[in-house]
């Protein structure tokens, strides 16, 4: 099934669910790392503990990595979809993008 046509390409459910994922993907990138500095502030306020607060702990590093490796993996998994790679061949990536974008925004049904 296709759906959200472009000019020259039709985007197909798989592809717009893989939009969806990375774009959830990078949200939980965004909301670990907000979690982690909200911890740090509150862990170390003054302001000779600025290295305290900047400096993530061992798990925090490892679970940051594993989020931003998925992350990577999505984007990945979005760029080498057939039809993404037949829009590059054709010149109408942006286009394609800015198409996927928008639906993978839409609410699902």
């Amino acid at each position: 099934m296709f759906t959200a046509p472009t000019r020259a390409l039709a985007l197909p459910v798989d592809l717009i669910a893989l939009q969806q994922a990375l774009l959830a993907a990078d949200r939980a990138v965004g909301d670990f790392a907000l979690a982690v500095r909200d911890r740090r502030r509150a862990a170390f306020p003054e302001p000779s503990q600025a290295v305290q607060r900047c400096t993530r702990a061992a798990g925090e590093e490892t679970e940051f990595d594993r989020r931003w490796e998925a992350y990577v993996r999505a984007g990945a998994a979005v760029r080498e979809h057939p039809v993404l790679v037949r829009a590059r061949v054709l010149g109408v990536e942006a286009e394609a993008l800015c198409a996927l974008r928008e639906a993978a925004a839409r609410p699902v049904g």
